[in-house]
């Protein structure tokens, strides 16, 4: 019987099935439950991916607070001028040297002295006799030359020339010792810091492969995108391995206790440079190689003394003589030994002189070689700052690059990339790493330049600058004013972002309460830029209401972290105050007494705002009631003006006084600027106000119109 070839196919399958089913029979129950849902089931989802990415750089970015540049010199003072000489070797040689002095003064010279002579019988020749049995004596010696009294005198000469040359190197061995401490130290501080961002970075590449892995699935991202990003994570490995801190225990016991704390970090030391003309002049101005030749020339004198090879030995003896044995006698002598070396063509006098020819040049040689190391490390230590300075820039770029990133994201730009962010991030931590090990290379080379200086404080030759103030688009300190309706409208994000693009260091800035928590969060974020934020309270009618209602606007905002108070309160636009000056201004300084006392009780700053005109009577109270002055210098934008205007605030407090200038008064950015620049140069006042945030925008959106 013959069966077509499909139909045994087709009985095949059937066998198969069954027999599958038959096996495995929760398998296939479990296929065709997932068989809908698998399809449905979206695991590599391009939307899904955007989400954890976003996440993800929402905390990295709230958790990136730059740190603050410190500019105070105490603490880099405290950790060099600490005691480190608890191992000083100098200090075990001027023991041994009291302790030979001692000696020497001890000994006059005297010596006690004792013979015993025995005879026996004759000697070979028979008529040779001997004049006694046995002889014995008794005495005292007393060396003047040589090993005795004056000889002594010399030795004590030269070893005080040690001692005090001992005394002289103990400074600089306890250079030595603060060296080797330091040393280790700074390289534990900077390690540290290292590790904190390597572990870091190492973070940021993870998230980096895990996203592109996930992406490669998709087909968006290459294998080649993959394996560089592979490479780099095991670099930071191996990185993150190499680095590991370890410390010797006895940096404990040597460095002071703040310094080994875990929460120092190496931003509490400052960014400085080294001025070559103050290092030079304290090296020049140490005398200690100087000193030192001159002691090594005195000691060797001292020990080559001229009388060194002569012997002058007066003597007393008690004798006792046994010439026949059974005769004795005794007696007593005085005596004197003397004795003179004979030389032929004696070359000593030059060999002192060209020994004291050697200490001279070898201390020439020394000090030489030690002024062109001190030159060379000074060069190096260039090198290292010109490369902090070019990496510092390289970090303003990159943070300014994340800046325009996070702007997009939150205005929902479509050019907004999370991946390009987190490159830029892991860009920004490489950069900071590599800063901070250039921070400690000039570390390293100010501690090795500050053993060769006679000074125990490194800021003799050292002045500070501050890396923000590199790459500052604006000049001058600068404060804006933000009232109550703009920051109800504008986001804190948006804000924040335009105050540090335009350099804004302080803001005043009006909330109402309905927008106190807003205030909270615009407060906290500020602070994570270093922005200060003052309250802004504008109120007249608090003139009328009187001091009691200010303190208790003020309690509702007590809540708020904020850095002062700001009154922009202006009793001159009153009706009363041109009828009766007095009660309007008594008001207002009854007010600021009030306030005055507010801020001192919850340790707050006080500023206010005051027009060009107030009477001059008036101007000494309100400076010495507040800390900071902002005198509203509009409309009038001509340099001669202003300082006219404000020439009585400028003579009571120039430190306390902010000039108020308003962006209406100028068509565009330019002018206000160069204006602000004539300001700082003229009349020396480096703090400026911004009336008001509105505007600003108003005005720069005046400059880009102009532009296009």
């Amino acid at each position: 019987m013959h069966i077509p070839i499909n139909i045994l196919k087709y009985l095949f399958k059937i066998i198969f099935i069954a027999t599958v089913i038959l096996l495995f029979p929760e398998g296939f129950t479990l296929a065709q439950k997932l068989k809908y849902p698998i399809k449905n089931i979206d695991s590599l989802s391009l939307k899904q991916i955007a989400y954890q990415v976003d996440s993800f750089l929402l905390t990295e970015l709230n958790q990136v607070v730059p740190q603050k540049m410190i500019s105070d010199t105490a603490l880099l003072h405290m950790l060099f001028a600490n005691d480190y000489s608890l191992m000083n070797q100098s200090d075990a040689f001027i023991e041994l040297y009291e302790s030979q002095i001692k000696n020497y003064r001890s000994d006059p010279g005297l010596r006690f002295v004792t013979n015993y002579q025995e005879n026996f019988k004759t000697g070979v020749i028979t008529d040779e006799d001997i004049s006694y049995v046995r002889r014995l004596y008794l005495g005292i010696e007393w060396d003047l030359l040589n090993s005795g009294l004056f000889a002594n005198k010399s030795k004590v000469k030269a070893i005080e020339k040690q001692r005090d040359i001992a005394l002289l190197e103990q400074k600089l061995q306890t250079k030595q010792t603060s060296y080797l401490y330091l040393y280790a130290y700074i390289t534990y501080l900077f390690k540290r810091e290292k590790a904190l961002l390597l572990a870091h970075r190492k973070q940021v590449v993870d998230e980096q492969l895990r996203i592109a892995q996930q992406m490669y699935l998709l087909r968006i991202a290459s294998w080649e995108q993959l394996l560089e990003l592979q490479s780099k994570a095991a670099e930071l490995e191996a990185l993150i391995n190499d680095n590991k801190v370890y410390f010797n225990t006895k940096l404990r016991e040597g460095i002071p206790e703040i310094f080994m704390d875990e929460t120092f970090r190496d931003a509490y030391l400052p960014v400085f440079d080294i001025d070559p003309e103050k290092m030079i002049s304290l090296f020049n101005q140490s005398g200690i190689h100087e000193e030192a030749k001159a002691l090594q020339l005195e000691r060797y004198k001292a020990e080559h003394w001229r009388w060194n090879d002569f012997v002058v030995r007066p003597f007393f003896r008690y004798n006792i003589m046994q010439p026949t044995p059974s005769h004795f006698r005794n007696y007593a002598s005085l005596g004197l030994a003397a004795s003179a070396p004979i030389k032929f063509g004696s070359g000593s006098a030059k060999e002192i002189d060209a020994r004291l020819q050697i200490v001279e040049n070898e201390q020439d040689i020394k000090n030489f070689a030690s002024a062109n190391e001190l030159l060379n490390h000074y060069y190096e230590f260039q090198f290292k700052k010109m490369q902090f300075t070019s990496f510092y820039f390289k970090k303003l770029l990159i943070e300014e690059r994340l800046r325009k990133e996070i702007v997009m994201s939150d205005f929902g730009d479509e050019a907004y990339s999370p991946l390009r962010v987190m490159q830029i991030l892991d860009e920004k931590l490489a950069v900071e790493i590599e800063l901070v090990d250039l921070k400690k290379d000039m570390y390293l080379k100010l501690l090795k330049i500050f053993t060769y200086l006679d000074t125990d404080n490194p800021n003799d030759f050292i002045t500070v600058f501050n890396p923000e103030e590199m790459g500052i688009k604006y000049n001058g300190y600068r404060y804006i004013y933000i009232w109550s309706e703009q920051f109800k409208k504008v986001t804190n994000e948006h804000i924040i972002a335009y105050l540090k693009n335009n350099g804004i260091s302080e803001v005043l800035v009006s909330a109402q309460e309905s927008d106190i928590a807003k205030l909270q969060d615009f407060v906290f974020k500020c602070n994570g830029q270093h922005i200060k934020v003052h309250l802004l309270i504008g109120h007249n009618s608090l003139l009328d209401k009187g001091k009691e209602a200010l303190l208790e606007l003020l309690e509702k905002y007590q809540q708020v972290v904020l850095q002062g108070i700001h009154l922009d309160i202006e009793p001159h636009t009153l009706t009363q105050y041109k009828t009766n000056q007095e009660a309007s201004m008594g008001a207002y300084l009854d007010l600021l007494n009030a306030a005055r006392q507010y801020c001192d009780e919850h340790q707050l700053e006080l500023s206010v705002s005051i027009p060009v005109f107030y009477p001059e009577a008036y101007l000494p109270m309100i400076y010495g009631l507040c800390d900071k002055v902002f005198v509203m210098a509009y409309e009038h934008p001509d340099i001669a003006y202003v300082e006219g205007k404000l020439s009585e605030e400028i003579e009571i407090s120039k430190d306390k006084t902010v000039i108020v200038l308003s962006p209406n008064d100028f068509t565009d950015r330019l002018m206000l600027e160069n204006f602000i620049n004539q300001i700082i140069i003229q009349l020396g006042i480096n703090e400026i106000a911004i009336h008001d945030l509105r505007r600003l925008l108003e005005n720069d959106a005046r400059s880009i119109n102009k532009v296009q």
